[in-house]
């Protein structure tokens, strides 16, 4: 039977290709093998969360509702006044839905546009998530790789981009704090990707997972941006100060809760009302027992707080085995080797420790693969096994950065 062809594009997953290159090689004996190659929170759950899901164990037997309910709403309302004060009241309840995780409306928003420019593109940061991948080719349009190298702070140079390729874009995903490099975009750069996306009429994508695990000054957050825009360019009669825009939030690192699947889109009106009209009909609900655990998660910081102590934690560790100064956001270190490929399998090889090479996480272009050259370690274990870990990568490091 024969399949769609364009979907053999996920045969290339980062995951895949590193178990190619790892599976064959033998660690040595005796050693554990401390796996740093996948960003999922290993912290115990916080006490709150699981105190939380004893509690709300009922409502098992209906079906969610795609909009939530009226608390969950609110403590997304309360949390988005606490993280960005000056966002507090930009959109209204409407606005704000539940969503299963990230991973699934970032694909979904590309089939929201799938149709809407003859041309199409759509613009997508280089590394990559697999889900901006997934959602680019959900558009139907060419996918237009930006590069994000050290030269521009691993970030997508937007004045890089011609006027042509804006006109077609459909949409652009962005991540701020971002991953692998844990960069943070300012308030200029979040302006000027919104003011790009309403003039040239696509929708801008803000992919927000790790905007509560920062070290230093919490991150600037698209809704922001949209505050400032709409003060200082003004609203017109019942136009929407989030035109153009979605921002999307998850408890999967925030919270250390990736199991619960849980967290919430916010933007554009429009978009919002037609993404609940695709769900609604072929989408997963975030059921209500755990909407209601995603309320009191959202409703407190401390637990986050205790969360980014955990991370800061780990960072020093970095710098006391590499020398190396921690990002300003996220729970990976991006870490710059010669030979990302070569210096994975040594590691595994030499010091049973696993990575992902930086060129699995993007693609090559005419300026090459902008992931090359760097090795992604995911500090996410207790500080004992990273302290182990680390240690063990900087005997490899010493000798061949």
């Amino acid at each position: 039977m024969k399949l769609n062809p364009a979907h053999a594009i996920f045969d290339g997953n980062m995951f895949v290709q590193l178990r190619g290159l790892l599976d064959p090689i033998t660690p040595p004996a005796g050693l554990r093998i401390l796996d740093m190659s996948i960003g999922e929170p290993q912290q115990p759950p916080a006490k709150l969360l699981i105190e939380s899901v004893a509690r709300h164990n009922d409502e098992w037997q209906f079906y969610p509702k795609a909009t939530g309910s009226q608390r969950y709403t609110a403590a997304v309302e309360g949390y988005i006044a606490r993280r960005w004060p000056e966002a507090a009241g930009l959109a209204d309840a409407s606005q704000i839905i539940p969503v299963p995780g990230t991973r699934e409306p970032l694909h979904f928003l590309g089939h929201l546009v799938h149709g809407s420019k003859p041309n199409a593109a759509a613009l997508v940061t280089n590394p990559f998530y697999h889900a901006w991948r997934a959602g680019a080719l959900a558009s139907g349009g060419e996918t237009i790789w930006l590069n994000s190298g050290a030269n521009h702070n691993f970030l997508p140079d937007l004045e890089a981009i011609s006027a042509a390729d804006l006109d077609r874009a459909c949409i652009l995903y962005l991540c701020s704090p971002t991953n692998p490099q844990g960069s943070v975009m300012d308030m200029d750069y979040l302006v000027a990707a919104l003011r790009l996306a309403r003039k040239h009429d696509f929708l801008l994508v803000m992919d927000e997972c790790y905007a509560d695990i920062w070290r230093g000054n919490p991150p600037i957050g698209l809704m922001q941006a949209a505050a400032f825009v709409a003060k200082t360019d003004g609203i017109s009669g019942d136009a929407d100060p989030l035109a153009n825009m979605v921002a999307l939030n998850s408890l999967s690192k925030r919270s250390g809760a990736a199991g619960l699947r849980a967290g919430f889109m916010v933007g554009d009106r429009q978009v919002v009302a037609q993404y609940l009209k695709l769900v609604g009909n072929g989408g997963s609900l975030v059921p209500s027992p755990l909407l209601a655990v995603a309320a009191d998660l959202y409703n407190d910081d401390a637990h986050v707080a205790e969360i980014r102590a955990y991370y800061d934690e780990n960072f020093a560790l970095v710098e006391k085995h590499l020398g190396i100064a921690p990002p300003a956001g996220g729970f990976f270190l991006w870490l710059k080797v010669d030979d990302d490929i070569g210096f994975v399998k040594r590691l595994m090889g030499e010091q049973a420790v696993r990575a992902v090479p930086g060129s699995f996480m993007g693609l090559a272009s005419e300026d090459g693969n902008p992931g090359a050259g760097y090795v992604r370690l995911a500090l996410v274990h207790d500080s004992h096994s990273t302290d182990e870990a680390l240690a063990r990568v900087a005997k490899i490091y010493k000798r061949h950065a």
